[in-house]
């Protein structure tokens, strides 16, 4: 047995059984192991984490996708939406204006016919005060060349006042 006992600390077994139980003792001491578990267990944890962040993302991704998709139809919708009112305006627009000119063409009209009987009162009056003051003129030099109308003149003015107040 004590050959055994030489052999065994010649080849290092004991040594190496020694360091073994050492190391257990510490691993025991120290609770590594509940270390090691939790550290595999937000190792696990983070793993889940990212692929559940992965799903969302690639949810994200494929709402985009969806969306730019049905952009060049919505943009479609939104041109001809466009030109829809915008033909619209111009219609109303056409409407409005040629409303406003109508009524510009009718005032304008109407101020020329005013303007024109304004003129032609204004002629009418002075052509009938031209008028009054040659024939004044008229008489008067028709009395001076001959007097005796003018009694007959005088004559014939009693009998209008006489007839009128008839």
């Amino acid at each position: 047995m004590e050959n055994i006992l030489i052999t065994l600390a010649k080849t290092n077994t004991i040594n190496f059984l020694l360091m073994a139980a050492i190391l257990y003792w510490i691993i025991k001491k120290m609770n590594i192991s509940s270390s090691l578990k939790k550290g595999v267990d937000n190792v696990i944890d983070t793993i889940k984490n990212s692929e559940q962040e992965k799903k969302n993302s690639q949810n994200l991704v494929d709402c985009a996708a969806a969306t730019m998709s049905k952009l060049p139809e919505q943009i479609n919708e939104i041109e001809k939406f466009n030109e829809q009112k915008t033909e619209a305006f111009k219609k109303q627009l056409e409407e409005t204006s040629n409303k406003t000119i109508e009524n510009i063409k009718q005032n304008v009209e109407k101020v020329v016919a005013i303007e024109e009987k304004k003129i032609s009162n204004h002629i009418t009056s002075e052509t009938v005060a031209d008028s009054i003051e040659a024939s004044k003129n008229n008489i008067i030099q028709m009395l001076k060349d001959k007097p005796n109308l003018k009694y007959k003149f005088i004559d014939k003015s009693l009998e209008e006042l006489d007839r009128i107040q008839l």
